[in-house]
């Protein structure tokens, strides 16, 4: 269920940790997905895994990041730029920095339910006038 206003949330809310190979992460934890920043230093390899129900989608903010992945008995790699967005699917892959300079990127993660929502997620806007939030100020302020 959505909240009616908008909540804004700070790093210092985050659950932060750096992990022994340096990279630091702000996660963000909610009841139905999480989102987590990372800062990933020069020349990191992180460690090989897959998930089995967690969707996990990486947006490059800056720097370079490699994504590596095994498919068809062959490690296939790629290297993404700030503004490219990665979606991991099932695969089996690993995230790494192929530069001296750190890399930043944030991930989204969230457990797919198997339906559709393009059409609510198109189209789900309520679109309001100045005029019209100027009367609903006044309906407010009348109470």
């Amino acid at each position: 269920m959505l909240q009616k206003y908008i909540e804004i949330l700070t790093r210092d809310e985050a659950i932060f940790r750096k992990k022994p190979d340096g990279t630091e992460v702000n996660y963000f934890l909610f009841p139905e997905f999480e989102i987590h920043i990372n800062s990933l230093p020069g020349k990191t390899v992180q460690g090989w895994h897959r998930h089995h129900e967690i969707e996990e989608v990486l947006l490059v903010q800056s720097g370079k990041v490699k994504i590596e992945e095994l498919e068809n008995q062959q490690i296939i790699s790629r290297i993404c730029a700030g503004g490219e967005l990665i979606r991991m699917h099932n695969s089996l892959h690993r995230i790494s920095n192929p530069d001296t300079l750190s890399a930043s990127f944030t991930v989204f993660r969230f457990v797919p339910q198997g339906q559709n929502q393009q059409e609510c997620i198109k189209n789900d806007k309520e679109e309001f006038s100045d005029a019209a939030v100027q009367r609903l100020l006044k309906i407010n302020d009348s109470l």
